[in-house]
């Protein structure tokens, strides 16, 4: 997800849909976003990449959907608001 897509009427579609992102473990948007913590800014980037990578698999396989998880990541540490329904 790039940044300029963080917009909440995309959001909340992603978040309504939610996509697979990571295909080599069927990692799905809800199952990414279960595992974010409650204040996201407190935590570097990297390390949130590396807590999901340990908890759902997501981008350990093959690597394409790397910059997926780190856009939803850096989109969720700006607005986290906008990825709970409304």
């Amino acid at each position: 997800m790039n940044l300029h897509l963080c917009q909440k009427s995309y959001v909340q579609m992603l978040v309504g849909e939610n996509p697979l992102i990571c295909t080599c473990h069927h990692v799905t948007l809800d199952q990414l976003l279960q595992q974010l913590p409650e204040n996201p800014q407190l935590e570097p980037v990297e390390e949130m990449v590396h807590c999901l990578q340990k908890t759902t698999g997501a981008s350990t396989g093959c690597g394409n959907c790397l910059s997926r998880v780190q856009g939803i990541i850096e989109c969720y540490r700006l607005k986290p608001e906008i990825f709970k329904e409304s």
